[in-house]
């Protein structure tokens, strides 16, 4: 595979999620491209020993430089033979979460570039009940409450009782977002239902900071033997 092929294949695949990716490069439409498609496979294979879920994540980058070409020898009539020289490419991919990928196609605001979004806005009186369920879903790693670790940037409920949860994590990467949204089913959907369903948006623009941690939640880390800022 040359430097060129491998490039012109990841431009194809860009913003596709990595399954997509995969499927387009070994079976079309359009030019197919094996050698990218493996290395895809190798990063969806680290990806979900991290804990990633192959189905959210995006192809958002990669690169191609020349790398040692493989040379062999060609055998030739009447015992005579020549060397080849094949140009290989050494290939990189880069994977975002879906949330993160178009979070980054978003441009920040540059008031808000330097502010967490923290939902400042008045609550309306149906979000209230579903903010306060959220103080008993916690950070399995931390132990402390995801309202008041600055995890919860946003609750809505609408005319038909599903609440919108804006969330983030501490990480893109963080491998918890399954964990959360079952201990939030819990929270508000399990007798007696706050809400009759939920989403959660996952959101990684601006990221999260320690400052987001609210003083409660500072003193929480403080008891368990955290230091925080």
């Amino acid at each position: 595979m040359t430097v060129a092929d491998a490039r012109a294949a990841l431009a194809r695949v860009r913003g596709l999620s990595v399954v997509d990716a995969v499927a387009k490069l070994r079976l079309g439409p359009g030019r197919t491209c094996e050698p990218v498609a493996r290395v895809l496979d190798q990063a969806l294979a680290n990806a979900a020993r991290a804990g990633l879920s192959p189905g959210q994540l995006i192809v958002a980058g990669g690169s191609a430089t020349p790398a040692e070409p493989i040379v062999r020898v060609r055998r030739k009539a009447h015992g005579k033979a020549d060397w080849i020289s094949s140009e290989t490419a050494d290939v990189r991919v880069e994977l975002q979460p879906a949330g993160a990928y178009e979070a980054a196609a978003v441009p920040v605001p540059v008031e808000a570039a330097d502010e967490p979004a923290l939902d400042s806005a008045p609550a309306d009186a149906r979000s209230v009940p579903v903010r306060e369920a959220l103080y008993d879903v916690l950070d399995p790693d931390l132990g402390v409450n995801v309202v008041d670790l600055g995890f919860v940037r946003g609750v809505t409920v609408d005319e038909h009782d599903i609440a919108t949860l804006t969330m983030t994590l501490t990480s893109p990467a963080c491998p918890l977002t399954g964990i959360m949204e079952d201990q939030i089913r819990t929270a508000l959907l399990e007798d007696p239902g706050i809400v009759a369903d939920f989403r959660v948006v996952w959101v990684w623009s601006p990221s999260w900071r320690p400052s987001d941690i609210s003083d409660d939640g500072r003193e929480q880390l403080r008891a368990i033997g955290f230091s925080t800022l």
